[in-house]
């Protein structure tokens, strides 16, 4: 052996032994701050089922967090990247709420020059992310989803007719995916998508490959949520090129048909072209069902906030393509529960028959009274969340009651799913029971997060939930349902997917009824 390749080998065995060291140290970061963990996997950390696609990402961290029943924090290891995993209800309140101005951020790095549609109100930080969610925040104001609520009609009416000709081994999800795409093509930007009439047309086809979850994709993700700075630095999007083309294009041909035909539209479109004109979005009333849309500002400094063509294209964007998967999945899990438990589901026909007695008077008031099965949607969410995990990044460093520290930079999660299955304050977690949300019961304000809480809380909330409240009494005005002999059970959650998705084809069967006039 030369002596080059002497060199070359000991270059090598040099890096080898550096990055186990490294690696080693990582994986004592816990240990030496006293956090209880478990013993991470060199390299894999306490990730390397998620990796192989053994175990939902939800499901590990309420496994973790289980181990530690009595620990309000509990250190955990995503890969190499040492994460503080909050589970005490009390201690979220004061990270999402209290002493939110600790944790302000979620902690990703976009590269906002080379990826300007990533550049998302989740994305963004500080005080740039404070301005534009006050300019956005009258967008989803009560008296705004009224307006709304039309065109959604007009996609619940396609969602019946769809289920005239086929009430058999309904492959739910498909159906309510293809309904949820046109609900937000339609309120939001005017666009008739036809996914229900052609469910292979181009819009349905690209709505589902932003959600495919392919090894590149499981790739980013892991880059994004460890390696932030890496993910910026190689000007890395989370979204796809030919995604992002194709519903840009189509948000652009919105944009100039309105602005060149001055045509008006009580939606999302015409309300961001309203802010980009005059710099705020109008309102007309004030519901008090409105008020998680406000945020305190009396400890931030005003910041100048130009509402660029690229900032309207990427709220556009977002807004268009984060609905599509998470309203679905949330309405199949639903009308799974209530074909598994008729007793509720006749409970909550019984109630639609008080307020909406036929198709006409399915109004936006009357379902917004529909508080029972508000409660059944709640109890959908809490037990299959559409976000099985809440990110926040420490901005300035912040004293735990048991003395720790957590310093600057160092990334929190709270895993919903563990807080939503916490026995203590959801007893028989398991069981679905729309009655935790009784009027008259009391709930922590940070044991139920859906939609996250405080002033990083969803600002879509009222939007989804009356697009889920919608569906579900549209259909059951029309039809009972029962589970297909198809469907696989008990259900599991998808390995291969971040949100809880179920890993089998949900299949029921509508059985017609003539109880509505």
């Amino acid at each position: 052996m030369g002596p080059i390749s002497v060199a070359l080998l000991s270059i090598l065995i040099s890096l080898l032994a550096y990055i186990l060291i490294k690696a080693y140290r990582i994986n004592q970061y816990w240990a030496e701050r006293g956090i209880p963990h478990l013993k991470p996997v060199l390299f894999f950390g306490n990730s390397l089922r998620v990796l192989l696609m053994k175990q939902n990402v939800s499901e590990l961290h309420e496994e973790v967090c289980k181990r530690f029943p009595n620990e309000p924090v509990v250190g955990f290891y995503d890969f190499m990247k040492p994460v503080l995993l909050v589970k005490d209800v009390d201690l979220v309140e004061k990270v999402l709420i209290k002493d939110f101005m600790h944790f302000t951020d979620h902690g990703f790095e976009i590269d906002e020059q080379t990826n300007p549609l990533d550049s998302s109100l989740f994305t963004m930080t500080g005080t740039r992310w404070r301005a534009l969610r006050i300019k956005l925040s009258p967008i989803f104001t009560s008296g705004k989803l009224r307006f709304m609520y039309g065109p959604m009609n007009d996609c619940g009416n396609n969602l019946i007719s769809l289920f005239e000709k086929d009430q058999n081994d309904v492959e739910i999800k498909e159906v309510l995916g293809r309904f949820s795409m046109d609900v937000i093509g339609s309120c939001a930007f005017g666009i008739d998508a036809r996914n229900l009439a052609e469910p292979e047309n181009e819009f349905r086809r690209m709505g589902k490959r932003q959600f495919e979850m392919d090894f590149t994709q499981f790739l980013k993700f892991i880059l994004v949520t460890n390696y932030p700075n890496l993910f910026k630095r190689l000007g890395l999007s989370f979204n796809k090129p030919d995604v992002t083309k194709y519903f840009c294009d189509l948000i652009n041909q919105t944009l100039e048909h309105r602005k060149n035909n001055k045509i008006h539209r009580n939606d999302f479109i015409q309300l961001m072209l309203q802010l980009q004109e005059k710099g705020y979005v109008e309102i007309q009333t004030k519901d008090a069902s409105d008020d998680y849309l406000e945020i305190d500002t009396s400890n931030y400094k005003t910041q100048t906030f130009e509402i660029s063509d690229d900032i309207v294209m990427a709220q556009a964007f977002t807004f268009l393509t984060a609905g599509f998967e998470a309203s679905a999945i949330a309405l199949t899990y639903c009308l799974y529960e209530l074909a598994k438990h008729p007793k509720i589901m006749a409970k909550v026909r019984d109630e639609i028959k008080q307020h909406a007695k036929d198709e006409e008077s399915l109004t936006y008031d009357a379902v917004r009274d529909m508080t029972y099965l508000e409660q059944c949607v709640k109890e959908t969410l809490r037990k299959y969340p559409p976000a099985p995990m809440l990110f926040r990044v420490c901005t300035k460093e912040y004293a735990l009651p048991n003395g720790f520290i957590i310093p600057k930079g160092q990334t929190l999660m709270v895993p919903v799913k563990a807080v939503h299955y916490n026995p203590e304050i959801y007893p028989e977690p398991n069981e679905f029971q729309p009655e935790r949300f009784d009027p008259d019961r009391v709930i922590p304000s940070c044991a139920y997060l859906p939609f996250g809480n405080g002033p990083r809380m969803c600002i879509a909330m009222r939007f989804i939930m009356v697009q889920l409240k919608y569906a579900v009494a549209k259909l059951l005005q029309k039809y009972e349902f029962k589970v297909s002999p198809k469907t696989i059970e008990p259900l599991t959650f998808d390995p291969r997917n971040f949100m809880i998705m179920p890993k089998q084809k949900v299949y029921l069967d509508a059985v017609k009824t003539n109880d509505f006039s």
